[in-house]
Protein backbone atom coordinates (compact mmCIF):
# COMPACT_ATOMS: atom_id res chain seq x y z
CA UNK A 1 0.00 0.00 0.00
CA UNK A 2 2.34 2.22 1.17
CA UNK A 3 4.51 1.68 -2.35
CA UNK A 4 1.94 2.16 -4.49
CA UNK A 5 1.36 5.63 -3.03
CA UNK A 6 5.34 6.24 -3.57
CA UNK A 7 4.87 4.97 -7.10
CA UNK A 8 1.88 7.61 -7.79
CA UNK A 9 4.08 10.09 -6.29
CA UNK A 10 6.89 9.52 -8.60
CA UNK A 11 4.28 9.15 -11.31
CA UNK A 12 2.82 12.71 -10.71
CA UNK A 13 6.56 14.33 -10.24
CA UNK A 14 7.31 12.58 -14.11
CA UNK A 15 4.30 14.97 -15.37
CA UNK A 16 5.75 17.75 -13.65
CA UNK A 17 7.76 19.89 -16.69
CA UNK A 18 10.13 22.31 -14.05
CA UNK A 19 10.87 18.18 -12.26
CA UNK A 20 12.07 17.02 -15.91
CA UNK A 21 14.08 20.25 -16.72
CA UNK A 22 15.86 19.66 -13.81
CA UNK A 23 16.74 16.42 -14.49
CA UNK A 24 17.83 17.14 -17.59
CA UNK A 25 20.60 19.61 -16.56
CA UNK A 26 22.83 16.53 -15.19
CA UNK A 27 23.66 15.46 -18.47
CA UNK A 28 23.89 18.43 -20.16
CA UNK A 29 25.98 20.01 -17.90
CA UNK A 30 28.86 17.24 -17.97
CA UNK A 31 28.39 16.83 -21.59
CA UNK A 32 29.04 20.22 -22.13
CA UNK A 33 31.93 20.55 -19.34
CA UNK A 34 33.39 17.25 -21.87
CA UNK A 35 33.36 18.99 -24.61
CA UNK A 36 34.48 21.65 -23.54
CA UNK A 37 37.70 20.09 -21.81
CA UNK A 38 38.76 18.28 -24.98
CA UNK A 39 42.02 19.27 -26.55
CA UNK A 40 44.19 22.31 -25.14
CA UNK A 41 41.34 24.35 -23.50
CA UNK A 42 41.10 21.41 -20.85
CA UNK A 43 45.11 21.45 -20.07
CA UNK A 44 46.31 24.35 -17.24
CA UNK A 45 48.48 26.53 -19.19
CA UNK A 46 51.58 27.13 -17.20
CA UNK A 47 54.22 29.64 -18.22
CA UNK A 48 57.66 28.98 -16.76
CA UNK A 49 60.81 31.49 -16.07
CA UNK A 50 64.07 29.88 -15.24
CA UNK A 51 66.74 31.96 -15.64
CA UNK A 52 69.41 30.14 -13.75
CA UNK A 53 71.93 27.82 -15.18
CA UNK A 54 72.93 25.51 -12.03
CA UNK A 55 71.74 21.94 -11.63
CA UNK A 56 68.12 22.47 -9.53
CA UNK A 57 67.24 24.79 -12.37
CA UNK A 58 68.17 22.60 -15.41
CA UNK A 59 66.51 19.29 -13.75
CA UNK A 60 63.30 21.48 -13.47
CA UNK A 61 63.63 22.11 -17.15
CA UNK A 62 64.28 18.75 -18.15
CA UNK A 63 61.67 17.43 -15.60
CA UNK A 64 59.16 20.09 -17.45
CA UNK A 65 60.14 19.17 -21.08
CA UNK A 66 60.49 15.61 -20.67
CA UNK A 67 57.64 15.20 -18.94
CA UNK A 68 55.38 17.35 -18.93
CA UNK A 69 52.40 15.34 -18.04
CA UNK A 70 48.71 16.76 -18.56
CA UNK A 71 49.60 20.44 -18.45
CA UNK A 72 50.98 22.73 -20.94
CA UNK A 73 54.19 24.50 -20.12
CA UNK A 74 55.11 27.61 -22.00
CA UNK A 75 59.02 28.66 -21.20
CA UNK A 76 59.72 32.11 -21.17
CA UNK A 77 62.55 34.64 -21.36
CA UNK A 78 61.15 37.59 -19.46
CA UNK A 79 59.17 37.31 -16.25
CA UNK A 80 57.61 40.64 -17.15
CA UNK A 81 55.86 39.07 -19.94
CA UNK A 82 54.86 36.19 -17.76
CA UNK A 83 52.86 37.91 -15.60
CA UNK A 84 51.18 39.96 -18.16
CA UNK A 85 49.88 36.52 -20.06
CA UNK A 86 48.54 35.41 -16.33
CA UNK A 87 47.11 39.01 -15.89
CA UNK A 88 45.21 38.71 -19.22
CA UNK A 89 44.10 35.48 -18.88
CA UNK A 90 46.46 33.54 -21.73
CA UNK A 91 48.22 31.31 -19.05
CA UNK A 92 46.28 29.73 -16.39
CA UNK A 93 48.91 30.71 -13.83
CA UNK A 94 52.85 31.16 -13.88
CA UNK A 95 56.04 30.26 -12.10
CA UNK A 96 58.81 32.29 -11.70
CA UNK A 97 62.42 30.48 -10.25
CA UNK A 98 65.08 32.89 -8.79
CA UNK A 99 68.19 33.46 -10.48
CA UNK A 100 70.05 30.20 -8.48
CA UNK A 101 67.82 27.65 -7.31
CA UNK A 102 70.89 25.74 -6.14
CA UNK A 103 71.72 28.29 -3.47
CA UNK A 104 67.35 27.90 -2.58
CA UNK A 105 67.51 24.39 -2.12
CA UNK A 106 70.84 24.67 -0.29
CA UNK A 107 69.35 27.11 2.16
CA UNK A 108 66.14 24.93 2.77
CA UNK A 109 67.91 21.68 3.53
CA UNK A 110 70.40 23.53 5.80
CA UNK A 111 68.06 25.63 7.88
CA UNK A 112 64.36 24.78 6.32
CA UNK A 113 63.71 28.21 5.02
CA UNK A 114 64.99 30.52 2.61
CA UNK A 115 64.67 34.19 1.26
CA UNK A 116 64.93 33.30 -2.55
CA UNK A 117 61.85 31.62 -3.56
CA UNK A 118 59.79 30.25 -6.54
CA UNK A 119 57.13 32.84 -6.90
CA UNK A 120 53.57 31.03 -8.41
CA UNK A 121 52.48 34.01 -9.93
CA UNK A 122 47.99 33.67 -10.59
CA UNK A 123 44.94 35.73 -10.97
CA UNK A 124 42.90 34.17 -8.12
CA UNK A 125 43.05 30.91 -5.78
CA UNK A 126 41.13 28.05 -6.74
CA UNK A 127 41.18 24.52 -6.98
CA UNK A 128 43.34 24.88 -10.59
CA UNK A 129 46.01 26.74 -8.06
CA UNK A 130 46.08 24.59 -5.65
CA UNK A 131 46.95 21.57 -7.86
CA UNK A 132 49.35 23.31 -9.91
CA UNK A 133 51.35 24.29 -6.51
CA UNK A 134 51.40 20.37 -6.02
CA UNK A 135 52.60 19.97 -9.17
CA UNK A 136 55.56 22.34 -8.59
CA UNK A 137 56.77 21.04 -5.26
CA UNK A 138 57.11 17.74 -6.73
CA UNK A 139 58.78 18.75 -10.11
CA UNK A 140 61.37 20.49 -7.29
CA UNK A 141 61.88 17.60 -5.26
CA UNK A 142 64.15 15.84 -7.20
CA UNK A 143 66.73 18.42 -6.41
CA UNK A 144 65.82 18.27 -3.01
CA UNK A 145 65.91 14.53 -2.06
CA UNK A 146 69.58 15.13 -4.31
CA UNK A 147 70.87 17.63 -1.84
CA UNK A 148 69.26 15.84 1.52
CA UNK A 149 70.95 13.08 0.59
CA UNK A 150 74.24 14.25 -0.18
CA UNK A 151 74.13 16.64 3.50
CA UNK A 152 73.19 13.40 5.27
CA UNK A 153 75.95 11.28 3.53
CA UNK A 154 78.38 14.22 4.04
CA UNK A 155 77.74 14.45 7.39
CA UNK A 156 78.14 10.51 8.91
CA UNK A 157 81.24 9.89 6.45
CA UNK A 158 83.36 12.92 6.44
CA UNK A 159 81.30 14.69 9.58
CA UNK A 160 80.22 17.40 7.28
CA UNK A 161 83.56 18.87 5.46
CA UNK A 162 83.74 16.61 2.66
CA UNK A 163 86.39 17.64 -0.10
CA UNK A 164 85.38 18.56 -3.57
CA UNK A 165 85.96 15.09 -4.98
CA UNK A 166 83.97 13.45 -2.30
CA UNK A 167 81.36 16.07 -2.97
CA UNK A 168 81.37 15.10 -6.44
CA UNK A 169 81.41 11.54 -5.76
CA UNK A 170 78.31 11.70 -3.20
CA UNK A 171 76.91 13.16 -6.18
CA UNK A 172 77.47 10.72 -8.81
CA UNK A 173 76.63 7.92 -6.72
CA UNK A 174 73.27 9.54 -6.33
CA UNK A 175 72.60 10.22 -9.75
CA UNK A 176 73.73 6.58 -10.26
CA UNK A 177 70.71 5.44 -8.69
CA UNK A 178 67.30 5.56 -10.32
CA UNK A 179 63.76 5.36 -9.17
CA UNK A 180 61.44 2.95 -10.12
CA UNK A 181 58.04 4.45 -10.87
CA UNK A 182 56.31 7.35 -9.81
CA UNK A 183 57.83 8.95 -6.34
CA UNK A 184 54.42 10.82 -5.87
CA UNK A 185 51.03 9.09 -6.50
CA UNK A 186 47.92 10.81 -6.57
CA UNK A 187 45.08 8.98 -3.64
CA UNK A 188 42.86 9.88 -1.36
CA UNK A 189 42.11 9.18 2.54
CA UNK A 190 40.51 6.22 2.47
CA UNK A 191 43.57 4.50 0.23
CA UNK A 192 41.57 4.96 -2.82
CA UNK A 193 42.96 6.59 -6.20
CA UNK A 194 41.21 9.18 -8.40
CA UNK A 195 39.31 7.91 -11.82
CA UNK A 196 41.27 8.54 -15.06
CA UNK A 197 44.38 9.46 -12.65
CA UNK A 198 46.29 9.73 -15.35
CA UNK A 199 44.42 12.97 -16.70
CA UNK A 200 44.60 16.24 -14.88
CA UNK A 201 41.76 18.51 -16.64
CA UNK A 202 40.94 21.67 -14.36
CA UNK A 203 38.09 22.31 -16.21
CA UNK A 204 36.29 19.45 -14.88
CA UNK A 205 36.96 20.50 -11.13
CA UNK A 206 34.17 22.63 -10.10
CA UNK A 207 32.03 19.49 -11.82
CA UNK A 208 31.27 18.40 -7.90
CA UNK A 209 30.54 21.48 -6.42
CA UNK A 210 28.32 22.62 -9.23
CA UNK A 211 26.32 19.09 -8.77
CA UNK A 212 26.22 19.62 -5.47
CA UNK A 213 24.36 23.03 -5.39
CA UNK A 214 22.07 21.60 -8.04
CA UNK A 215 21.29 18.79 -5.71
CA UNK A 216 20.69 21.97 -3.23
CA UNK A 217 18.21 23.69 -5.76
CA UNK A 218 16.46 20.20 -6.44
CA UNK A 219 16.03 20.11 -2.23
CA UNK A 220 14.16 23.67 -2.36
CA UNK A 221 11.71 22.86 -5.18
CA UNK A 222 10.44 19.64 -3.37
CA UNK A 223 9.56 21.83 -1.08
CA UNK A 224 7.85 23.61 -3.19
CA UNK A 225 6.31 20.66 -4.45
CA UNK A 226 5.62 20.02 -1.44
CA UNK A 227 3.70 22.67 -0.98
CA UNK A 228 1.40 22.73 -4.08
CA UNK A 229 0.50 19.27 -3.50
CA UNK A 230 -0.72 20.06 0.15
CA UNK A 231 -2.58 22.78 -1.75
CA UNK A 232 -4.00 20.39 -4.29
CA UNK A 233 -5.08 17.85 -1.23
CA UNK A 234 -2.59 15.47 -1.54
CA UNK A 235 -2.05 14.59 1.95
CA UNK A 236 -5.69 14.34 2.69
CA UNK A 237 -5.84 10.76 1.74
CA UNK A 238 -2.62 10.22 3.03
CA UNK A 239 -2.43 10.27 7.20
CA UNK A 240 0.12 7.96 8.61
CA UNK A 241 0.68 8.10 12.70
CA UNK A 242 3.62 9.52 12.14
CA UNK A 243 3.92 12.76 9.03
CA UNK A 244 7.68 13.34 9.89
CA UNK A 245 8.64 9.85 8.48
CA UNK A 246 5.84 10.47 5.33
CA UNK A 247 7.45 14.41 4.56
CA UNK A 248 11.11 12.76 4.90
CA UNK A 249 9.78 10.09 2.40
CA UNK A 250 8.23 12.41 0.13
CA UNK A 251 11.05 14.17 -0.27
CA UNK A 252 13.75 10.74 -0.73
CA UNK A 253 11.40 10.26 -3.91
CA UNK A 254 12.01 13.42 -5.36
CA UNK A 255 15.77 13.23 -4.57
CA UNK A 256 16.50 9.72 -5.41
CA UNK A 257 16.82 9.92 -9.21
CA UNK A 258 18.71 12.74 -9.05
CA UNK A 259 21.20 11.27 -6.62
CA UNK A 260 21.93 8.53 -9.05
CA UNK A 261 22.35 11.02 -11.77
CA UNK A 262 24.74 12.67 -9.67
CA UNK A 263 26.40 9.81 -9.16
CA UNK A 264 27.03 8.45 -12.91
CA UNK A 265 28.23 12.49 -14.21
CA UNK A 266 30.65 12.05 -11.64
CA UNK A 267 31.75 8.78 -13.46
CA UNK A 268 31.76 9.93 -16.06
CA UNK A 269 33.07 13.46 -15.65
CA UNK A 270 36.43 11.02 -14.23
CA UNK A 271 36.02 13.52 -10.88
CA UNK A 272 34.92 10.29 -9.01
CA UNK A 273 36.63 8.29 -6.33
CA UNK A 274 35.74 4.95 -4.50
CA UNK A 275 31.86 4.23 -4.79
CA UNK A 276 31.44 3.83 -1.19
CA UNK A 277 32.18 6.91 -0.54
CA UNK A 278 30.90 8.41 -3.01
CA UNK A 279 27.33 6.67 -1.71
CA UNK A 280 28.16 7.04 1.74
CA UNK A 281 29.00 11.02 1.39
CA UNK A 282 25.85 11.80 -1.03
CA UNK A 283 23.62 9.69 1.21
CA UNK A 284 24.49 11.88 4.34
CA UNK A 285 24.08 14.72 2.79
CA UNK A 286 21.19 14.31 0.58
CA UNK A 287 19.55 13.96 4.31
CA UNK A 288 21.05 17.21 5.43
CA UNK A 289 19.59 19.10 2.33
CA UNK A 290 16.02 17.55 3.13
CA UNK A 291 16.34 18.57 6.89
CA UNK A 292 17.24 21.95 5.75
CA UNK A 293 14.25 22.26 3.14
CA UNK A 294 12.20 20.79 5.98
CA UNK A 295 13.06 24.09 8.06
CA UNK A 296 12.80 26.40 5.22
CA UNK A 297 9.51 25.14 4.41
CA UNK A 298 8.12 24.95 7.82
CA UNK A 299 9.19 29.10 8.45
CA UNK A 300 8.89 30.10 5.04
CA UNK A 301 5.54 28.72 4.16
CA UNK A 302 4.94 29.69 0.50
CA UNK A 303 5.81 28.67 -2.70
CA UNK A 304 7.23 32.63 -3.51
CA UNK A 305 9.12 32.59 -0.65
CA UNK A 306 11.45 29.71 -1.26
CA UNK A 307 11.44 31.16 -4.64
CA UNK A 308 13.13 34.57 -3.55
CA UNK A 309 15.53 33.04 -1.21
CA UNK A 310 16.77 30.48 -3.30
CA UNK A 311 19.15 32.08 -5.37
CA UNK A 312 20.29 34.15 -2.49
CA UNK A 313 20.97 30.30 -0.38
CA UNK A 314 22.89 29.08 -4.14
CA UNK A 315 25.36 31.99 -4.38
CA UNK A 316 25.83 31.65 -0.94
CA UNK A 317 26.65 28.14 -0.55
CA UNK A 318 29.00 28.72 -4.04
CA UNK A 319 30.92 31.55 -2.56
CA UNK A 320 31.44 29.82 1.04
CA UNK A 321 32.13 26.51 0.03
CA UNK A 322 35.47 25.22 -2.60
CA UNK A 323 33.41 24.97 -5.64
CA UNK A 324 35.48 27.43 -7.67
CA UNK A 325 37.50 29.11 -5.01
CA UNK A 326 38.50 28.31 -1.42
CA UNK A 327 38.53 30.99 0.75
CA UNK A 328 40.16 30.26 4.09
CA UNK A 329 39.42 33.24 5.75
CA UNK A 330 36.27 32.24 6.21
CA UNK A 331 35.96 29.30 7.97
CA UNK A 332 33.25 30.11 10.31
CA UNK A 333 31.19 30.84 7.87
CA UNK A 334 31.81 27.77 5.68
CA UNK A 335 31.34 25.54 8.60
CA UNK A 336 27.65 27.34 8.47
CA UNK A 337 27.15 25.62 4.80
CA UNK A 338 25.97 22.11 4.37
CA UNK A 339 27.96 21.85 0.92
CA UNK A 340 31.22 23.08 2.06
CA UNK A 341 31.21 19.64 4.62
CA UNK A 342 30.15 17.46 1.72
CA UNK A 343 32.80 18.51 -0.90
CA UNK A 344 35.35 17.78 1.38
CA UNK A 345 34.00 14.45 3.51
CA UNK A 346 34.88 13.38 -0.26
CA UNK A 347 38.88 13.22 0.70
CA UNK A 348 38.64 13.84 4.45
CA UNK A 349 36.69 11.46 7.04
CA UNK A 350 36.52 14.36 9.77
CA UNK A 351 34.31 16.11 7.55
CA UNK A 352 32.11 13.57 6.89
CA UNK A 353 32.04 13.75 10.78
CA UNK A 354 30.45 17.11 10.65
CA UNK A 355 28.04 16.57 7.66
CA UNK A 356 26.46 13.75 9.89
CA UNK A 357 26.58 16.22 13.03
CA UNK A 358 25.12 18.89 10.74
CA UNK A 359 22.54 16.60 9.52
CA UNK A 360 21.73 15.61 13.45
CA UNK A 361 21.66 19.73 14.48
CA UNK A 362 19.52 20.84 11.59
CA UNK A 363 16.84 17.67 12.55
CA UNK A 364 16.60 18.59 16.27
CA UNK A 365 16.43 22.25 14.77
CA UNK A 366 13.11 21.09 12.32
CA UNK A 367 11.47 19.56 15.38
CA UNK A 368 11.60 22.75 17.72
CA UNK A 369 10.51 24.90 14.60
CA UNK A 370 7.76 22.18 14.14
CA UNK A 371 7.22 22.38 17.71
CA UNK A 372 6.48 26.05 17.94
CA UNK A 373 4.60 26.71 14.65
CA UNK A 374 1.86 24.37 15.27
CA UNK A 375 1.54 25.23 18.74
Amino acid sequence: MILTKYMLLLKRLFKKKSYIVMLAIVPLMVLALKGVSRGDAGLMKIGVYVPGEDYASSALKESIETEPGSFRYIFYDDSDKLIADVKSQKLSEGWICPDNLDEAVENIVASGQTDEKIEIIIREQGLSHLLGREVLNSRVYESLARQMASTYIANKLYKGNPTEEQQEKILKTFDGYEINGNLFEMGYLDDTKPQNNNVTNYIMMPLRGILALWLLTLSIAASMYYLEDEKNGLFIWWKPRFGLIRDFLYYVVIMAIPTIMVLVGLRFGGVSTSLHREILSITIYDFVLICLAHILREIIGTIKGLGIITPVLIMASALLSPVFVDFKEGRILQNLCPTFHYLNSINDAYYLKTLILFGITLLLIHSIVRLIIRR
